[in-house]
């Protein structure tokens, strides 16, 4: 017995040794360099040296795999350091079951999304190798912070986007820090480039044009202005940070293009990239709220500015698609004025807004394009499953066939746009779920506009049971069909029931689920007739827009069981042959 006892160990052992992998660790393994940066390369001289054939190379103690292949004609091995957090990391090569372990150390770095750039623009300054999640990261430019209180994730990792700050031309130190010190991590060098603005760009001979330059020298001096080789403005100097503004009208010149520069005794003209000025009349729309690339709709304000008309010009007008919209406009002395007007009932699309004066013709004014876009009004914009909602269009096609959409579903098709493109309809909210739905129009020619309708999320009032009273005692011979009773619950939206029997007062698992019912009360079929025992019923109401109401309490009521019959039928057989053998007896004796 214990013979074979030994044999079938010996068996076990044998079979697991040659299930199991066989894992040799040999020598450690050697990477040139040690240390350095995520994102260098790292050489592991001479491969073949520690085997040949398929390899990989793993990184970290969750042995990610970063490099993998055969030795086939390969001398050295170059891999890169992936991303990971500051510290020592675990690097292996295998072969089949060979092992070779080296340790690598990452060091903290920095990287810029821009080596250089001008004042105002965005910089992206991405950290590598820092801490796991370390916190409290500071990014600092020309040793000031830049931004605080930045985290990094588990592999150290982290992002930060600064708006360049007014800074003098030339290099800038970038810098980082949190728990790691910054003296361990490399800076970055940022270079300032001087950039000129002009506002505006386009206006008649006179016009005032606002001049603003940044990074240029430190403290800079001699700056100038010239237009078209002219110098128009001279004596200007920087401040510490490179930044300076000025101004200058615009003198006497024919129409088109000039070229507008700036320099200075540090700054070229070369560094800086001139702007051209247009001079000639030109209208100039904006509008009063919001920016002129914004979705323009009937009904926005807007205003019309007028630049290069002649002196104290009257009789100006302006006009929409060549109908009038405003009109009496005096220009001032140097033939500028601005009006405000509202976009009219229009079409989808381009529109064109032209002025005119006395002197001044539409032909040598350049004109100014609206694009009207479409747009809806639903009122209301909440409610409950089936409210009529009215819907209100303008800015669309003309004349051309509408669908209403109610989150991707045709609710309403037949209504068409007037001449204008605008149009007045309903629809009735259908059956959907609580909270907001998309509202969708679109025409023929592919004009689309949307709003949001809001179901309400109100869920309806919990009812109260009737019937069967809490302890009832149903029922008497076989299966019973029990009627179920409770209170009607209301709802905007309209309401149903689900009702729910179980065997258990959790209600863990149900004898009887009925939902979508209509009315207050369920009566059981016959199939579904109960059997004796103990049971616990619930109800709770879902109104039209799928909200559900709380349960209520579950309630006890009980199924009479038919194993009394038997003795009380006994019972009852007992008495009966009692009285018919004394009522026999009886008669015996009278008839003795």
């Amino acid at each position: 017995m214990r013979l074979r006892a030994f044999a079938f160990a010996a068996l076990l052992s044998l079979s697991v040794a040659i299930i199991a992998p066989f894992t040799v660790h040999a020598a450690g393994l050697t990477l040139t360099p040690q240390q350095g940066l995520v994102g260098s390369e790292v050489t592991v001289v001479n491969i073949t040296g520690y085997g040949s054939g398929e390899f990989q190379v793993l990184w970290g103690e969750d042995r990610q795999v970063i490099e993998q292949g055969t030795t086939a004609g390969l001398a050295n091995l170059v891999f890169t350091v992936p991303e990971a957090a500051r510290g020592k990391h675990k690097v292996t090569l295998k072969f089949g079951n060979d092992i070779f372990d080296a340790e690598y150390t990452v060091f903290p770095s920095i990287e810029l999304s821009d080596d250089e750039g001008i004042v105002g623009s965005s910089l992206t300054v991405r950290g590598y190798g820092f801490n796991q999640n370390e916190t409290g990261i500071q990014v600092f430019y020309g040793g000031s912070v830049a931004e605080r209180d930045i985290v990094a994730d588990k592999k150290g990792n982290w992002q930060s986007t600064i708006k360049v700050p007014p800074s003098a031309s030339g290099n800038v130190n970038i810098d980082a820090e949190g728990t790691t010190p910054a003296t361990d991590v490399e800076d970055r060098l940022f270079t300032i480039l001087p950039k000129m603005e002009i506002n505006p760009t386009a206006g008649g001979v006179g016009t005032m044009v606002a001049v603003q330059g940044t990074g240029y020298g430190s403290s800079e001096t001699g700056i100038v202005i010239d237009f078209d080789g002219i110098q128009v403005k001279t004596g200007i100097a920087a401040d510490s940070r490179g930044s300076w503004q000025s101004s200058f009208f615009v003198p006497t010149s024919p129409k088109g293009r000039h070229r507008v520069n700036s320099f200075g005794e540090v700054t070229g003209e070369d560094a800086v990239a001139g702007i051209d000025f247009s001079v000639s009349p030109v209208l100039k729309l904006e509008l009063t709220s919001g920016l002129l690339g914004d979705a323009i709709l009937v009904g926005d304000e807007f205003w019309v500015s007028g630049i290069g008309f002649e002196e104290n010009e009257g009789g100006i007008q302006v006009t929409f698609d060549g109908v009038m919209v405003a009109s009496g406009i005096v220009a001032d002395a140097k033939g500028s004025w601005a009006v405000q007007v509202s976009v009219p009932m229009a079409t989808r699309g381009k529109h064109v807004i032209d002025a005119s004066g006395s002197t001044t013709r539409s032909d040598d004014v350049a004109s100014g394009t609206l694009v009207v876009s479409p747009y809806i009004e639903i009122n209301p914009a909440t409610g409950g499953i089936g409210a009529d909602v009215s819907v209100k269009g303008a800015g669309f096609s003309a004349n051309q066939e509408i669908t209403i959409s109610y989150d991707g579903v045709q609710v309403l098709t037949g209504q068409t746009t007037d001449g204008k493109g605008s149009f007045t309809t309903s629809f009735k909210v259908p059956l959907s779920k609580p909270g907001d739905h998309a509202v969708t129009v679109t025409d023929a020619t592919a004009s689309v506009a949307s709003t949001r309708f809001s179901t309400e999320t109100t869920p309806p009032p919990t009812p109260k049971l009737v019937s069967p009273e809490a302890g009832a005692r149903l029922g008497f011979l076989g299966d019973t069909v029990v009627t179920f009773n409770w209170t009607i619950v209301e709802d905007p939206s309209g309401v149903s029931y689900t009702l729910e029997v179980s065997n258990d007062s959790d209600f863990s698992g149900a004898v009887l689920l009925k939902d979508n019912l209509s009315v207050s009360a369920y009566t059981l079929t016959k199939e579904e007739a109960l059997p004796g025992g103990d049971y616990y019923w619930r109800v709770k109401a879902v109104d039209g827009a799928g909200n559900e109401g709380e349960w209520t309490k579950g309630q006890l009521f009980r199924i009479a069981s038919d194993f009394w019959i038997f003795p009380v039928a006994l019972v009852v057989i007992v008495i009966i042959a009692l009285i018919v053998w004394r009522v026999v007896t009886l008669t015996r004796r009278g008839w003795k």
